[in-house]
């Protein structure tokens, strides 16, 4: 066997508190060793075991991940542009670029062009950073004793929803992969106990820099992968991440929205006016009042009834069916921005409980919860009961009784969401070692990201909350020897967070069973 440097690590040894046990430290693509060959029993026994023992090397590992990389860039070439992508990619070739979307994805596009036009080349690089993430979050697991945990790791991220939000080529994909891989590899250095390496620092600082630019709300995740990244394990305790992550995000709204005119000379075209219309437009439904959305639109109480959905504001965006009741300077705004942010504080200040309910609702749509099957179509865009509004797309009853397999509850963020909830209050009472560390970082940001959707939401889209399904999916596994052993040990908290899962789920499916459509207006 090769001889190896050994180094201290952070992993504890369960002997006592004060001891460590020491891992290879060297990139070493061969086993990590758990138990001599003298001890092993039957240790020439046949070529199934040979294999067994192969396929939990650091070489399986590689090859297997490098395999589910290509087929994933395969199946998916060149890659999918949805509308937000294919205006970023304009700005791209046009070289002028405004903030409503964050113009990061915009300017890397530019450079990506030199390869080849199209999306080819940012498919390519979104999967292979995303690949990246998972292979080191499976490798440093292999380093910590747990070998078939961390093929598991790897396969986890071709869990089919993941892979159908990973084709197209958004912004959402782009910082989930690159907080991924930041993630990865700062656990890889963690549980061998080393330091991260300058230049190593730098590609870390860089990809949770790239995440946090590239979508508006992402400083709501942003704070505990920083904190990851720089913070001694013995303070990654949850009440310290949760209280951080929020301290940061207040503290980094501001300065990506400097750094977008600074370093793109991004044209504003204020987006946070689409959030300010919708709320006002969800009171002034809940009040029965259009006149509360005076002077941003004019509308009577039939417009309003007809025009408003808790699914999204885009009814009357300039694209949306009511965008002609909508007063703005051009199309390149939502609505008129003089005196709106006054105008929607003192709304809300006049009716918190109709913002309340609007919120509820909206947060309710955007989780895929109590919601009716194909609830898409309940919308101004895709009703059929109104003869002013043609819709879009008229769906069968099949395509809505199929909804419920297609959105399955594997792929509903309430039902990850609620897991993750229970993850954090389990894993913030066990002992931190690595994977009890990166479990609890990855829930706090999780909850954080999506959360942040409970007052900053202006439409229902699943990869809305990829970055969030990917970090419970990835602290999950993490913890599966942990898990296994509280199962056997009957974990009041374990039991209990399942039965609250379990009863998310089957909540979600009565609502859709019964077409629950009484939080969809």
């Amino acid at each position: 066997m090769t001889r190896c440097r050994r180094a201290r690590s952070l992993f504890p040894d369960p002997a006592g508190p004060h001891r460590f046990v020491t891992t290879e430290s060297r990139l070493s693509l061969g086993p990590v060793p758990t138990q001599e060959a003298s001890d092993r029993p039957d240790a020439g026994a046949g070529t199934g075991r040979a294999a067994l023992r192969w396929a939990t090397t650091g070489r399986a590992l590689l090859l297997l991940v490098a395999v589910l990389f290509l087929l994933n860039l395969v199946a998916h070439f060149p890659g999918i542009m949805d509308n937000d992508s294919k205006n970023q990619y304009a700005e791209a070739i046009s070289g002028h670029y405004t903030d409503w979307h964050p113009p990061v994805m915009a300017w890397l596009w530019s450079l990506l062009r030199r390869v080849a036009d199209g999306p080819a080349p940012f498919l390519l690089l979104h999967l292979a950073v995303y690949w990246l993430g998972w292979g080191l979050l499976a490798d440093g697991l292999r380093r910590t004793g747990h070998p078939r945990v961390a093929l598991v790791m790897a396969l986890a991220g071709a869990f089919p929803p993941f892979l159908y939000i990973n084709s197209h080529v958004v912004k959402d994909v782009g910082m989930a992969a690159a907080w991924l891989a930041a993630v990865g590899l700062v656990f890889w250095f963690r549980v061998q106990g080393r330091r991260i390496p300058v230049a190593t620092g730098i590609a870390i600082a860089a990809l949770i820099a790239y995440g946090t630019l590239v979508r508006g709300n992402a400083p709501f995740g942003m704070g505990p992968l920083l904190f990851y990244a720089v913070a001694p394990a013995g303070w990654l305790r949850s009440g310290r991440l949760m209280a951080g992550a929020l301290l940061l995000a207040v503290l980094a709204i501001p300065v990506t929205q400097l750094a977008n005119r600074v370093l793109f000379h991004a044209q504003p075209r204020d987006p946070v006016q689409s959030l300010f219309l919708f709320d006002l437009a969800g009171i002034a439904a809940r009040e029965h009042d259009p006149h509360l959305l005076e002077p941003r639109a004019t509308l009577q109480d039939r417009d309003l009834a007809a025009c408003y959905t808790p699914y999204w504001w885009d009814s009357f965006s300039p694209w949306g069916p009511c965008g002609a009741l909508v007063h703005r300077p051009d199309t390149d705004h939502a609505t008129l921005g003089e005196g709106l942010t006054e105008q929607w504080a003192r709304t809300i200040a006049a009716h918190p409980l109709a913002y309340a309910i609007h919120r509820l609702r909206h947060f309710n749509s955007s989780l895929l919860f109590a919601v009716p099957l194909k609830h898409i179509r309940l919308t101004p865009e895709y009703r059929t009961d109104n003869p002013a509004f043609p819709p879009i797309e008229v769906f069968s009853a099949r395509d809505i009784r199929l909804d419920l397999l297609r959105k399955n509850p594997f792929m509903w963020p309430v039902a990850w969401l609620t897991w993750g909830a229970v993850l954090l209050a389990w894993a913030g009472r066990e002992r931190p070692d690595p994977s009890v560390l990166l479990a609890r970082v990855l829930a706090v940001s999780a909850l954080g990201y999506s959360g942040a959707y409970l007052v900053i939401g202006v439409a229902t889209d699943f990869r809305y909350h990829y970055w969030s399904e990917i970090a419970v999916a990835a602290a999950t596994v993490a913890l599966l020897p942990q898990l296994a052993q509280a199962w056997r040990e009957r974990s009041r908290i374990l039991l209990g967070g399942l039965a609250l899962v379990a009863l998310v789920v089957a909540i979600g499916i009565a609502a859709r069973l019964l077409d629950f459509q009484a939080w969809m207006k």
